[in-house]
């Protein structure tokens, strides 16, 4: 049950109209230093379900763009895993290491209760699953926490759904899902990245890392035999599979035009920058994993939370192995459409949520 805050708020809400999306929010308190955009892209398949990333924006624009973007992606994630959940994405603008206090995490609170359960947050890039909990003291509407009985840290659910993604694609490629002797570059070594590597070093990939920490890089370039290289120079990296794992739009017309690999895929959000991005993939023979088909096993995980018996970590396992299945049949719509695999992706989604 939701704790009610007492306290006299300074939180303004103001709505911003965009077309195309159901309702988008800006939360601004003054006293607590939050600064917020909520996005609600789509729930004609239930309530919105996205994350809430904490990261500092150069501009105030920058913000509503990437929470734009996101929003919008998670209604097509959410679409084609068939969870009962809309998209939506929420965005704190600051600095996580210095920002975070008792009073914004309130706030936020606040905002989210003034939605009235459209949209549901989770944990994401600079937020933690004890926000999480922190949050759940003054709302409802929050999923991923660190108490016993929730889904917890959804990274390890979503490097394996990255993981089972590139052995699809191998499994297309070159007809056998091993990635035994497979040459893997790895951009970002977050929580996800790591795992992934961790995951990948285990079957016996073959390695080549950068990270925008050196010495993180250097050190897990050690622990598990990869080539380090600058981050500058993994687009370059002579790989079977090129896995982005940190920030969105790198597939872009400066970056496609280096890469040597056969696919991409990895578990950034919005991989690429524009959509003619996925058409120059396609001419260039580089087989792409549209990220919200491959990156699903983290929303998977924490939607296990509002199964009726409760969450299951083994059953959350279970369903993330379907994105294997997911991203080949999204490969076949492509080849028998003759379209990029981008396009075959957002035809499945929509017909799932525009139906």
């Amino acid at each position: 049950m939701t704790i009610i805050d007492a306290k006299p708020t300074t939180l303004e809400i103001k709505e911003i109209p965009v077309e195309g999306y159901e309702k988008v929010i800006e939360a601004v308190d003054e006293v607590s230093g939050l600064h917020a955009i909520i996005a609600v892209h789509n729930t004609n398949l239930g309530p919105a379900l996205g994350g809430t990333r904490f990261m500092s924006y150069p501009t105030r624009e920058e913000a509503l763009d990437d929470v734009l973007r996101l929003s919008r992606g998670m209604t097509y994630k959410s679409a084609i895993l068939e969870i009962g959940r809309g998209g939506g994405k929420s965005v704190i603008i600051g600095d996580p290491k210095t920002q975070k206090t008792e009073a914004l995490f309130r706030s936020f609170a606040q905002a989210l209760n003034a939605l009235g359960g459209l949209y549901i947050c989770a944990e994401d890039m600079g937020t933690t699953p004890e926000d999480m909990a922190f949050i759940a003291r003054y709302t409802d509407h929050v999923l991923a926490t660190s108490s016993p009985e929730s889904s917890g840290d959804p990274s390890p659910f979503t490097a394996w759904g990255v993981f089972r993604s590139i052995q699809a694609v191998c499994k297309h490629l070159w007809g056998d899902d091993s990635v035994e002797g497979r040459t893997v570059a790895i951009q970002g070594l977050g929580a996800v990245g790591e795992k992934l590597m961790d995951t990948l070093f285990w079957n016996q990939a073959k390695l080549v890392v950068c990270d925008i920490d050196p010495e993180k890089a250097k050190a897990l370039g050690c622990k598990y035999g990869a080539k380090v290289v600058p981050c500058e120079e993994i687009y370059k990296a002579d790989c079977d599979i090129f896995a982005p794992c940190a920030i969105g739009g790198i597939l872009n017309d400066s970056t496609i035009p280096l890469l040597k690999c056969r696919a991409v895929v990895g578990a950034a959000n919005n991989q690429l920058l524009r959509p003619e991005h996925g058409d120059q993939l396609a001419e260039k023979g580089i087989l792409y994993a549209p990220d919200y088909v491959v990156n699903t096993g983290g929303i998977m995980n924490i939607s296990v939370e509002t199964h009726e018996d409760g969450y299951n970590p083994a059953k959350a396992c279970s369903l993330v192995n379907m994105v294997y299945a997911n991203l080949l049949r999204v490969i076949a719509i492509s080849e028998e459409r003759r379209i990029p695999t981008y396009l075959a992706a957002e035809e499945l989604a929509e017909q799932k949520f525009c139906r």
